[in-house]
This record gives C-alpha cells, structure tokens and sequence, in this order.
C-alpha cells in the first residue's frame, strides 16, 4: 500500500495494516481520511478524519476532524481492537504523520 509521508513529503510503501500499525507502534501517526462522514451510534459526534497513534505499543489512540476541525473527543483502544476498529482499507486516503 502506497501512502503520503507529510513529514518527508514524500510517497512511502507500507505492508497493509500491519505495516501501520508497526509505524504506529515506532512513533508516527496514521490519518485515516474518510470517504463519507460517520458519526456514532448515539448521534453525538460526526467525523471525518481519524487521527491513529500508539501511547505505548500496546496501546492505542484514535483521534477525530470534522471538516479540518481537530474535534476534543478521543477513545483508547488496545492491540485487540485494531482489528475491529482500524480500517485503512475503507479510507479513501492514508497519511503518515
């Protein structure tokens, strides 16, 4: 999977998820850029930006945009949870920060 460094400025190819979530784990943040808005199942928040990063390898922070807004709302989730909650391939673009 190719995707944009924004720190290099540069194009960088990942090993699938796991190639991020390894990135992750090494210090970098993953944008996930939304194709279509989402909100939670309470209708509180709607984003279209989530913002991955490791606190400490094994666990892990996903942060939120609306529209180029940095949202206040966070969740910690753990190794465990990526697989039902990171998903890189419904994005419709993958950033590096």
């Amino acid at each position: 999977m190719k995707i944009f460094d924004t720190v290099n400025k540069a194009e960088v190819e990942v090993n699938g998820t796991d190639g991020l979530v390894q990135l992750m784990k090494d210090g970098r943040q993953v944008d996930l850029y939304l194709k279509e808005k989402k909100s939670d199942e309470d209708g509180y928040m709607s984003w279209d930006v989530e913002h991955w990063s490791s606190v400490d390898g094994k666990r892990f922070i996903r942060c939120y945009s609306l529209e180029g807004r940095v949202l206040s709302e966070s969740t910690g989730h753990n190794i465990y949870d990526l697989a039902n909650d990171f998903k890189p391939e419904e994005a419709a673009k993958v950033e590096l920060s």
